[in-house]
């Protein structure tokens, strides 16, 4: 304040003067305080935003993968358990909807952000008339239908690629009389498809190969990290 008040001062003492020597001698001075007073302003601005970041902790963002899907004519359902969910306001809980996938974002529940992202949905969805609801420790989604009626087999495309190469292999080995091992082609083909695949691809393939070494003991691990 006090330099604002000098700085005033020594303007009004500039349009006084006469002589250019003093005018000059004042101006200096009064150039030297506005670059004092600008560098006091930046320091203070600088001070509130250092204080706001360290009050304001960064969270970590959990990954959803599990959820529970049911459909009817109209909508694809989807169910993700989430404890304690509830205490989110509205706006902490989002979905981002397109004709192909979603977004679900869970903000600050225990501290920690929550993501679900689902990409390649298997049919088109409505955007706009589709939502999601909060409930005790549950978070539902529903998917209007692009093509109401329409059954999904699958939730996403990657899931039906996965499925109908698994049938594909059975079927073929069960044509071939000679095969001694029905499964070993499965295997191939789902290993050459792991290997290629997108982290969607891989995760699908990684369950389906989880089920059928249930069956069958094979060569091919997944990574544990997927």
């Amino acid at each position: 304040e006090e330099l604002r008040k000098d700085i005033e001062e020594l303007s009004k003492l500039q349009d006084l003067a006469v002589r250019q020597r003093v005018k000059d001698s004042l101006g200096l001075e009064k150039r030297r305080l506005e670059s004092d007073l600008s560098a006091l302003l930046q320091n203070q601005a600088n001070r509130i935003v250092s204080g706001s970041s360290a009050s304001t902790p960064k969270r970590y963002v959990v990954e959803l993968t599990n959820y529970a899907f049911d459909q009817s004519d109209a909508f694809v359902k989807l169910f993700v358990t989430l404890d304690g969910v509830q205490k989110v306001p509205e706006e902490g809980v989002t979905v981002e909807f397109t004709e192909k996938s979603l977004n679900l974002r869970v903000e600050n529940l225990n501290d920690r952000d929550y993501s679900l992202v689902v990409n390649n949905l298997l049919e088109s969805v409505d955007v706009e008339k589709s939502y999601r609801r909060i409930k005790t420790d549950m978070i539902s989604i529903y998917l209007k239908k692009a093509r109401q009626g329409r059954k999904w087999d699958c939730l996403t495309s990657t899931e039906k690629k996965v499925k109908d190469i698994k049938n594909s292999a059975f079927a073929d080995a069960g044509d071939d009389a000679d095969a001694k091992d029905p499964s070993a082609g499965l295997m191939n083909m789902m290993k050459k498809m792991y290997e290629s695949g997108d982290s969607d691809t891989k995760r699908m393939i990684a369950k389906a190969w989880t089920e059928a070494q249930e069956k069958r003991e094979g060569e091919f691990v997944p990574p544990e990290n997927l």
